[in-house]
């Protein structure tokens, strides 16, 4: 029903074996991962069932270990939305470490994963030959064993780089975009083929964008509350309208998103109407993380950015959890004469369309120009 996917062929599974448990090959193995350059390494859980290895993936490509939501006795989907993260951003090589203690389903899982993802494969056994299990579940794959002599080039070690400079994760960052995100209004399903957006969205002055995508990133492991979140910093579109987007609206490489606005609601300083926008690349990998989720997870409806069937935190919270909230009000109350007491963070507001005093005084211009 989704869009389909191209799985990429995977190279042959590497099982690279050290006898001793030599520390040296684990700090080769853990400097090697590199997200950006398409390299991680897994540390798994001692002891831990299959749900645990693919939680140990999700925190190796910087997600959380868990997602959010109440997923029932069959517990989250946390394999598929690894494969999707993986797909999307994408990795093309997976280091594991202590290969040789995982069981029969775990190994089932994980060369389920490779098979979807062409992720090459890089297994660590600490012992001087791979257990019966591991033997059991490489035989019908191809694989070759190499020592830790001559599988160095497995374990490359990633360059250093200064990481980027980034606001503290507990400061707020005003995003004007999301003005008009719990904005009410009714967005009926149109067919039509809009043309490109006439006056698209993107506030880079208001906010560092790396800064945003960053903490989408870092902060859910689920892709449609990062990418539902990341559409609404460049379009500046309302829950409302989000949850009408289809996974047709999405073209094959995330470049281009549409948005339907039949009856072109009034929200000054943002596009109205239906439109086609140009996905920028910070945003496009959480879009094809959720459609790649829906794929690998059909659902009935074909909607890209809704729910699914169990309940996920609301986007205003989820912004807020990010620490990105719409410009505010103007302080009501003075500020206080001593300084040095710390007056309670108030609480974000978010406007709902209703002529309340305290969005009265403040108009969408002087919002626009304190933001930041």
């Amino acid at each position: 029903m989704s869009r389909k996917i191209i799985f990429p062929p995977a190279l042959p599974v590497a099982v690279l074996l050290d006898p001793v448990d030599d520390a040296v090959v684990t700090r080769a193995a853990l400097a090697a991962h590199h997200l950006a350059a398409g390299r991680i390494t897994v540390h798994p859980t001692p002891g831990a069932h299959s749900q645990a290895l693919a939680s140990d993936i999700l925190a190796a490509l910087g997600k959380p270990a868990t997602l959010p939501g109440d997923w029932g006795k069959e517990g989250p989907p946390v394999w598929n939305t690894a494969a999707a993260w993986i797909l999307a951003l994408p990795v093309t090589r997976l280091i594991l470490l202590r290969a040789h203690l995982l069981d029969a389903e775990s190994w089932s899982r994980l060369l389920t994963l490779r098979e979807r993802t062409g992720v090459h494969l890089v297994a660590v056994c600490h012992t001087r030959r791979p257990p019966a299990v591991m033997r059991t579940a490489l035989r019908p794959i191809e694989h070759h064993t190499v020592s830790t002599d001559g599988g160095a080039g497995l374990l490359d070690e990633a360059p250093h780089t200064a990481p980027p400079r980034r606001a503290a994760e507990g400061r707020w960052i005003t995003v004007p975009a999301l003005a008009y995100l719990d904005f009410p209004q009714d967005f009926p399903t149109c067919d039509c083929t809009p043309p490109p957006a006439g006056r698209p969205y993107v506030p880079e002055r208001a906010y560092a964008l790396d800064q945003v995508a960053h903490r989408l990133a870092t902060r859910t492991a689920q892709p449609q509350l990062a990418a539902a979140l990341a559409t609404a910093v460049f379009t500046g579109a309302p829950i409302s309208q989000l949850r009408t987007v289809h996974y047709t609206h999405l073209d094959e490489d995330a470049t281009t998103l549409t948005l339907h606005d039949r009856y072109g609601t009034r929200r000054h300083g943002f596009a109205t109407n239906c439109g086609t926008y140009t996905v920028p690349p910070w945003a496009r990998p959480f879009l094809l993380a959720t459609a790649n989720l829906l794929h690998l997870s059909p659902r009935g409806d074909g909607f890209l950015l809704t729910n699914p069937p169990r309940a996920l935190p609301h986007l205003t919270g989820f912004a807020e959890h990010c620490r990105l909230r719409p410009p505010q009000p103007a302080p009501h109350r003075p500020r206080p004469k001593n300084r040095r007491k710390a007056a309670d963070p108030p609480e974000v507001q978010w406007y709902d369309g209703l002529l309340r005093p305290s969005y009265e005084s403040v108009s969408y211009q002087q919002w626009l120009r304190s933001a930041g």
